[in-house]
C-alpha cells in the first residue's frame, strides 16, 4: 500500500506542477491584441467619455495584473466640457480580471503618463463655472475606482501650455458619487498643491449640492474652504473660507490681472462664510487685513478681466499712507495717475472708521463712498472729523482716456490751523479756525497741465487767530528792516474773509480783508501754486475810518509787501503813496 501511495502522491505533485506552470504562462504571457478585444476597450471608453476613443500600438492586454497598456487618444469628448483632445503616449487601464477572463470589460484604475490635454477654443459661450460644475460631475460618476495622472500639460488649442507637470491622484470611493483628490500642478510659474475632497451628491429643490473640503497651498495664495458646492450649469455654494495673500499685487498678477508697482496690498488675509454664484463669492460678515488695516463687514469679490469690489467695510483704524505712497512708486515716465487703484478696478464701496491716518495728519471718525467703472471714479466724504472740525465733499476723477479729468466740491468748517498745519508740514506759522470753501476742476496729460488748467474758486475764512508778521511795528516804523515770517511776533486777528479764484495755475485773491485791533487790512495777491510762491500787497485802513466800513481806505498809511517764495517770503514796508499837488480825493472828503 505505501509504494502504491507514494506513486499517487507523485503523480499528484507533478499533476499540480504542470497546472501552475501553465497558469503562469497563461497569466503572465501578453495576450495579443485582438480586434474584438481592442474595440470592446475601445467602445466603452468611448461611452464613458462620451468622443473617439483610439488605442495607439504597441497595445498590450495582459492577465497577471489584468491591464491594456499603451498609447491613447480621445477627441470630441461631449462629457468632458471644452476639452479638445487628450493624447497620452502612455496609458495603464487596469481591468477586472473575473469579468476579463469570463470576456467583459469592466475598469479599475486609469494611469495616463504625460498626458496633453487640449482645450476646445471654439467653445467660447460655455462658463468657467458650467465647466468646472461638469467636469466634477463627470469625474464623480467615473466607472472605474481611481485616476492617476503624472506629469500632464494642460494647453489652449494655440498658445503656451496653462498647467504643466500636473499629477492627480483621484479616488471615486467605489463609484459611490464621491471623489478625493490630491495632487499638484505648476500654473505661471508658481507650484501649486491642492486636495479636495467632495462627498456625495444629494438632489434638493435648488438642484443637486454635494459637500466640499478644498484646500490650496501656493506662494500667493493659501485657501481651505469646507461647506456645499452646487452643481449644473453653473457652479455655486456656501461655506466657511480663510485665505492670506502675502501680496495681492502679486496673486492678481497670477491670475492675469497685472496692477502697477506699488507699496500697498500686502499681508492680506480674509475668513468668513461664504457663496457664490457664477463668478462672484461673497463674505456676508466676514474678517479682512491688508496694508495693517483690519476690517469687517460684507465685501464680494468678482472675477473677470476687469475684477470688481462691493462692499460695506468697518474699519477701527484706517492707515491711507500705504495707498498716497503709491504715487511715489510710480516709475518716471508712466501714464498719469496709473497708480491709482482704482484705475484698473472697479468698485462700490461704503467705508467707515472710528479713525484715520494720512500722512501724518491724524483724523477723527468719518466715513465715505467709492464708485469706480472703466476709469470713471467718484468719492464723498460726509462729516468727516478734521483737525477738530469737519470735512465734507465730492471728488470726480476721470481717468479712462489718457487726459485725466477732475473736479472736487467741499468744504472745511471750524479747522483749527495750527494743528493742521504741523500735520501737513506746512511751514508757515499761522493760529486760529478757519473755514475752507472749494469748487475746482483741472484736465490735462500731466501734472503741469494739471496745475496750469486748475480752475474755479475758494472761499477762505478764518477767526480768532494771528499772522506770523508785525504789520504794526512795520508800518510804525520808516526804517524796519524786511522780514519773513517771524517765530516771536505777530498779528492778531479777530477775523479774515477771502474771495479768491483759481486760473492759469495761480491763486488770485481780489479781496481779502483781516480785522485786526490796530483796524482793518485790506490787501489782494496770488500765489503761484507750481512754484509756490506770492506775490500780496496789504493796505492797514486809516484809523479814523470806522471799524465797520465796508472797505477800509488807505489813507497816507504806507502799505506792506510780501513776495518770494511761500516758505520764507520778503515782508518789507512799502514806500507811501508821493505827495501831490494839489489836495488829495481823501483829503476832500474830510470834514
Amino acid at each position: 500500500m505505501r509504494p502504491r501511495q507514494s506513486i499517487w502522491k507523485w503523480l499528484l505533485a507533478v499533476l499540480l506542477v504542470v497546472i501552475a506552470a501553465g497558469l503562469a504562462i497563461l497569466l503572465l504571457r501578453p495576450a495579443g491584441t485582438p480586434a474584438d478585444l481592442r474595440g470592446r476597450v475601445s467602445a466603452s471608453l468611448s461611452e464613458w467619455t462620451g468622443g473617439s476613443v483610439t488605442l495607439m500600438e504597441p497595445l498590450r492586454i495582459r492577465y497577471f495584473p489584468p491591464s491594456v497598456e499603451g498609447g491613447l487618444t480621445v477627441t470630441d469628448a461631449e462629457k468632458l466640457p471644452t476639452l479638445e483632445s487628450i493624447s497620452a503616449p502612455k496609458f495603464r487601464l487596469t481591468l477586472s480580471l473575473p469579468d476579463l477572463l469570463l470576456g467583459n470589460i469592466r475598469f479599475s484604475a486609469l494611469r495616463l503618463d504625460k498626458p496633453t490635454l487640449t482645450l476646445n477654443g471654439e467653445d467660447k459661450d460655455r462658463t468657467t463655472e458650467a465647466v468646472l460644475g461638469r467636469l466634477t460631475a463627470f469625474l464623480a460618476s467615473a466607472p472605474l475606482e481611481t485616476v492617476r495622472v503624472h506629469r500632464g500639460v494642460v494647453e489652449p488649442a494655440s498658445g503656451s501650455p496653462l498647467l504643466r507637470e500636473l499629477d492627480l491622484r483621484l479616488n471615486t470611493r467605489g463609484q459611490l458619487g464621491a471623489l478625493e483628490a490630491v495632487g499638484s500642478f505648476t500654473f505661471n510659474d508658481e507650484p501649486v498643491t491642492f486636495s479636495l475632497g467632495r462627498g456625495k451628491a444629494v438632489e434638493t429643490v435648488e438642484g443637486q449640492h454635494a459637500p466640499l473640503t478644498l484646500k490650496v497651498t501656493s506662494a500667493p495664495l493659501t485657501a481651505r474652504f469646507s461647506g456645499t458646492m452646487q452643481l449644473g450649469e453653473e457652479l455655486g455654494g456656501e461655506g466657511d473660507l480663510e485665505a492670506k495673500l502675502p501680496d495681492i499685487r502679486r496673486f492678481l498678477a497670477w491670475v492675469g490681472v497685472v496692477l502697477p508697482h506699488g507699496h500697498s496690498l500686502k499681508n492680506g488675509s480674509a475668513r468668513g462664510r461664504v457663496h457664490w454664484a457664477g463668478p462672484t463669492l461673497t463674505f456676508d460678515d466676514g474678517s479682512f487685513d491688508f496694508d495693517g488695516n483690519a476690517a469687517v463687514g460684507l465685501l464680494a469679490l468678482t472675477a473677470g478681466n476687469r475684477p470688481r469690489i462691493d462692499g460695506t467695510l468697518a474699519f477701527e483704524t484706517l492707515l491711507l499712507d500705504p495707498y498716497l505712497s503709491d504715487a511715489s512708486a510710480a516709475p518716471e515716465g508712466s501714464p498719469l495717475f496709473d497708480w491709482v487703484l482704482l484705475k484698473h478696478l472697479d468698485a462700490d464701496l461704503r467705508v467707515s472708521a472710528a479713525a484715520l491716518s494720512a500722512g501724518g495728519l491724524q483724523l477723527g471718525r468719518g466715513g465715505f463712498t467709492i464708485n469706480a467703472k472703466n476709469g470713471a471714479i467718484s468719492s464723498e466724504v460726509g462729516a468727516l472729523e478734521l483737525c477738530g472740525g469737519q470735512a465734507e465733499g465730492r471728488l470726480d476723477l476721470n481717468l479712462s482716456t489718457p487726459r485725466a479729468e477732475a473736479a472736487l466740491t467741499g468744504s472745511l468748517a471750524n479747522v483749527a490751523l495750527d494743528t493742521c498745519r504741523q500735520a501737513i508740514g506746512m511751514s508757515v506759522p499761522v493760529r486760529g479756525v478757519g473755514t475752507l470753501k472749494v469748487d475746482i476742476s483741472t484736465g490735462g496729460t500731466s501734472q503741469d497741465e494739471l496745475v496750469r488748467g486748475l480752475a474755479g474758486t475758494i472761499a477762505v475764512t478764518a477767526k480768532d487767530g494771528a499772522l506770523p508778521v508785525d504789520l504794526a511795528a512795520l508800518i510804525a516804523q520808516p526804517d524796519a528792516e524786511a522780514g519773513s515770517w517771524s517765530q516771536n511776533a505777530d498779528t492778531e486777528f479777530s477775523e479774515i474773509v477771502a474771495e479768491c479764484s483759481v486760473s492759469a495755475g495761480h491763486l488770485w485773491c481780489q479781496s481779502f480783508r483781516m480785522t485786526t485791533g490796530e483796524g482793518a487790512v485790506s490787501g489782494a495777491g496770488d500765489l503761484d501754486i507750481a512754484q509756490r510762491t506770492l506775490d500780496w500787497d496789504f493796505r492797514m485802513a486809516d484809523p479814523e475810518a470806522p471799524l465797520d466800513a465796508a472797505a477800509p481806505g488807505p489813507g497816507t498809511r504806507p502799505g506792506i509787501t510780501m513776495n518770494g517764495s511761500l516758505a520764507a517770503p520778503r515782508i518789507a514796508r512799502a514806500r507811501p503813496p508821493e505827495t501831490q499837488a494839489g489836495p488829495s480825493e481823501q483829503d476832500t472828503e474830510k470834514p
